[in-house]
């Protein structure tokens, strides 16, 4: 092979791989972590919606969401979604994993108080639930401008959750200020996840739009909230 033939080579593959790395640096990407687990329609019409906006999407969902996923949450998504039961105690707010509580389980995270057992309805057993010490203890700079979609209920009854999200790097932080049954955080977030991503508004444009076209809570009249403030105009895709 001449060096004619040669030089021809290795433009082409130089070229082929200038185009594939700049693929994988530029395509977004978005993680759905459901512990919640009923139901098919949230999980497909989301994966759509995400897809057809360009973004690579991981479902991490049921008994695969644990205590040890929370101490290690992936890193590098412009995108995450907790579609979980959560809770606010005395301004902290819980996370609930998708672990069934086992009093042996954890020993010095439960004597830290940075898990506790948490019953997400009366029908349920308890499972394993995380603080928002816990996710900052153990994810550190995990989230860098990432936007945080928290679909449980009193997601921003406090901010503790949502300034740990952020002082670990997420750019916003998007959750309810009261109690919310899940048809409703389903549909609303699913309307948040088309103005965010397919229709490519800003934070407040989108929580605008979801409000108009789905409204509060019927039953709570809990309302989407974002933190902070000040990223109005903050676009996420």
């Amino acid at each position: 092979m001449n060096l004619r033939k040669l030089f021809f080579l290795f433009l082409v593959l130089a070229t082929f791989f200038s185009v594939f790395q700049y693929y994988n640096i530029s395509q977004k990407s978005a993680i759905i972590i459901d512990s919640i687990n009923e139901g098919q329609e949230f999980k497909t019409q989301s994966n759509l919606l995400l897809s057809q906006s360009g973004l690579q999407v991981k479902y991490v969902s049921g008994e695969n969401v644990t205590v040890d996923f929370f101490k290690n949450l992936p890193e590098k998504n412009d995108l995450y979604i907790f579609r979980v039961h959560s809770t606010c105690i005395n301004n902290r707010t819980w996370i609930f994993t998708g672990e069934k509580y086992r009093p042996e389980s954890y020993s010095l995270l439960q004597l830290a108080d940075l898990i506790h057992k948490a019953k997400p309805s009366l029908d349920l057993g308890y499972y394993f639930s995380v603080s928002p010490e816990l996710i900052q203890q153990y994810n550190k700079n995990r989230f860098k401008d990432g936007a945080i979609l928290m679909m449980g209920y009193e997601g921003l009854d406090s901010n503790d959750l949502a300034q740990v999200f952020c002082f670990e790097g997420a750019s916003v932080y998007l959750s309810w200020d009261g109690y919310v049954c899940l048809e409703h955080t389903d549909q609303t977030f699913l309307a948040l996840i088309d103005a965010l991503c397919t229709r490519k508004l800003s934070i407040s444009e989108s929580i605008a739009y979801t409000m108009l076209t789905i409204g509060d809570d019927p039953i709570y009249n809990s309302s989407l909230k974002y933190y902070p403030l000040e990223h109005e105009y903050l676009k996420v895709s």
